[in-house]
């Protein structure tokens, strides 16, 4: 898949994230529901779902969309990869994509 096209993808992947966190966070505001609470869990293994999708979708084999939502938050703590000709420091979703591509 093409770099862009992944771009494309994370970028909605992401979008999504960002709304599933604000849900979560007014849910928790209200009633205390942690992510492994009954009323949550379920709506965690869906976005755990979604993600494996989208990365078999777009070839992440090695689950760096994982990687980049739980070690990097999201682009929040930016880490380092070596690749095999340089070293990259993944702060956005297209040095993201390009982790992918390679």
């Amino acid at each position: 898949m093409e770099l862009k096209h992944i771009e494309e993808r994370l970028r909605h992947w992401k979008r999504l994230h960002s709304d599933l966190m604000t849900v979560y966070g007014d849910m928790n505001t209200l009633t205390g529901a942690m992510t492994d609470s009954k009323l949550m869990s379920p709506v965690f293994a869906i976005w755990e779902a979604y993600t494996a999708a989208v990365s078999e979708l777009i070839g992440d084999e090695a689950e760096w969309l994982q990687w980049y939502e739980l070690e990097c938050d999201m682009g929040k703590r930016p880490k380092s990869v070596v690749l095999s000709n340089c070293e990259l420091e993944v702060k956005t979703l297209r040095h993201l994509a390009k982790i992918i591509a390679d």
